[in-house]
């Protein structure tokens, strides 16, 4: 159970981040040629907000009430098959999931080598830092290093952030226009955002797509870096020079390590490209009105939690198709070598029967589950339900201890239970021989109580 709420919890929660990224790519191409680039960040942490938490998943928890009884569907209902199948996917997941940390370890020690090798930057630089902090209203200290071998100025960490800079910058100008953009990043608080994306890649690194969202991340929140200096920015600096900048320091060669603690001032030249053709564009479009794009962002939202929701529906009818074919390929499997009875036995000969009142439905289109805890000698039984002469129901037990001696079947009208007895898991499908009503009935023939899972359907 814990194994099959794990793995379906995380795919539930990749599957429904996934499909609304994919909503956010389509509203993006539109929206970009407005050049709303606000609204396209927001969106972005919405989506960021579906990677992360499990919504959908408590959900149908909630929906099929996995939090009750369980009698209402076979949501994480555990078979053997299942069980065995959730243990393959804990070690190959487990796996992933130690080399990301790996990973994250040797990104540490990276970041731990290059402050150390670092110097503070000199007066000039912490000057310019007055400035700037004072211009975008930064509190809190952020030290400047600077780092041999940079090329690409970056601000770096989470609670304490630092921002490295390449050597022999000398000109005041380009040292506020460096020191203004990875200051933006800190006010906007982008790098909480790459610390979020950061474990959305860890625990979800079989979905390819999740790195493509940290690009997106760091694509639009450069964007939005990009926005401020050109157009909103106290210091009004020209585009052309602060492109310039941006362009003397992109990276000449890409890492071997993936960097999610850090924004980068440029990262290659084409998209810096791509960044410069997107401000022209939004210095030459008209924007929305404000309210135009509040109504767009609710629409999104609700359009994203609607689809999710149907997906999670989906995902719910799916898992309810395998269960019931993991639990006949599992009673196959035990009972091929065990030998079943067929018995008939009258209600007057057991000495105690226990009676449910629990709602038997076998027109719904989903599986009637019952857990019971079943004293030794002791019969129980399900709620009363209507059945006509030649109907067909099926009924599955499997019980814990596991491989214990029951009996299963229908007691009827008549007042004889009919049914079978063997070694559990035990199953059959049994044909209604009188029209009226009937009870599922389970038989503990061990000499210690047991507990046991049945699932009824027609």
């Amino acid at each position: 159970m814990i194994f099959i709420s794990l793995f379906v919890g995380i795919f539930l929660t990749s599957l429904t981040g996934t499909v609304i990224f994919g909503f956010w790519r389509a509203a993006g191409f539109a929206l970009e040629r407005r050049g709303e680039i606000g609204l396209i960040s927001f969106l972005l942490r919405v989506v960021l907000f579906f990677y992360l938490v499990p919504v959908v998943f408590v959900c149908l928890l909630l929906w099929t009430g996995a939090f009750a009884d369980g009698e209402a569907g076979s949501f994480l209902t555990a078979t053997p098959l299942l069980i065995q199948v959730a243990r393959f996917l804990a070690v190959v997941w487990l796996v992933g999931f130690l080399v990301e940390l790996v990973r994250y370890m040797l990104q540490q020690k990276v970041r731990r080598v290059e402050k150390n090798i670092s110097m503070p930057a000199g007066a000039y630089w912490r000057e310019a830092v007055g400035r700037v902090r004072e211009r975008l209203q930064v509190t809190e200290e952020i030290p400047v290093y600077e780092l041999p071998g940079c090329k690409c100025p970056f601000i770096s960490g989470f609670i304490k952030c630092c921002i490295f800079i390449p050597k022999n910058v000398e000109d005041e100008e380009e040292m506020e226009i460096i020191l203004e953009h990875e200051l933006y990043h800190y006010v906007k608080k982008d790098l909480h955002l790459k610390k979020f994306c950061a474990w959305i890649v860890r625990v979800q690194w079989f979905n390819p797509l999740v790195r493509r969202l940290v690009r997106q991340v760091d694509v639009w929140g450069d964007s939005r870096c990009d926005y401020y200096m050109c157009y909103e920015s106290g210091a009004h600096w020209d585009m052309k020079d602060y492109f310039d900048v941006v362009l003397r320091h992109a990276e000449r060669k890409k890492s071997r390590l993936r960097f999610y603690d850090s924004m980068h001032m440029a990262r290659n030249r084409r998209e810096i490209q791509r960044r410069i053709e997107r401000m022209r564009k939004v210095k030459m479009g008209k924007g929305m009105r404000r309210a135009s794009a509040f109504v767009l962002g609710a629409c999104f939202i609700m359009a994203s939690a609607v689809t999710s929701l149907a997906a999670g529906g989906g995902l719910e009818r799916l898992y309810q198709e395998i269960h019931a074919a993991s639990m006949e390929i599992s009673y196959e499997a035990e009972q091929a070598a065990e030998d079943v009875e067929e018995y008939a036995r009258d209600r007057a000969a057991y000495a105690e029967i226990v009676k449910g009142d629990d709602e038997v439905d076998l027109d719904s289109r989903g599986l009637n589950i019952y857990e019971w805890d079943v004293r030794a000698g002791v019969v129980y039984e399900t709620g009363l339900f209507w059945a006509t002469k030649g109907d067909e129901i099926s009924v599955a037990v499997s019980t814990s201890p596991g491989k214990s001696k029951i009996g299963t079947g229908l007691d009827c009208p008549d007042g004889v239970l009919r049914g079978i007895s063997g070694t559990a898991p035990l199953s059959g499908t049994f044909t209604v021989r009188q029209t009226g009503f009937h009870r599922v009935f389970v038989e503990n023939m061990e000499s210690t109580g047991i507990s046991v899972a049945v699932t009824v359907s027609r």
